[in-house]
């Protein structure tokens, strides 16, 4: 398995995978990525929205059949070590599986992470939680 920053070339499939698991959104060509790859194949990913002072994690997604063996771990880990020492959110219905790499629940979201009521369709509100570290 081989985690790294996505290039340009690898754009295409990373919007694949992101419409397959729901984790698309408009303009995703723009930020950073990272993909898991499993003999030439992309099976995770990982979004970085930069916004100057703090950076947005989204889009983090396995496909599900290279699922429970340490994939997302591995973005997430690669992700936080290109930023190291800035501040990454990210809003989740996951929050254990964060909390294990270092994340924080987190009452307080910068008003650039508030999202449109669209973006959130068909996510349980009641489940998201927001979170915080510092890479």
């Amino acid at each position: 398995m081989i985690v790294r920053k996505a290039s340009k070339e690898d754009m295409p499939y990373v919007i694949r995978v992101a419409w397959r698991l729901a984790l698309d959104y408009p303009g995703m060509e723009n930020d950073t990525f990272f993909v898991a790859e499993e003999r030439g194949k992309v099976v995770g990913i990982l979004g970085l929205k930069d916004f100057g002072e703090f950076l947005e994690m989204l889009s983090v997604g396995v496909l599900e059949e290279y699922r429970e063996i340490g994939v997302g771990r591995k973005l997430v880990e690669e992700a936080l070590k290109s930023v190291k020492g800035r501040p990454v959110y990210l809003l989740t219905a996951i929050p254990r599986f964060y909390e294990s790499l270092g994340f924080k629940k987190t009452e307080k979201v910068p008003d650039a992470l508030k999202k449109e009521p669209a973006w959130c369709t068909g996510c349980d509100k009641e489940k998201c939680t927001a979170m915080f570290r510092i890479a």
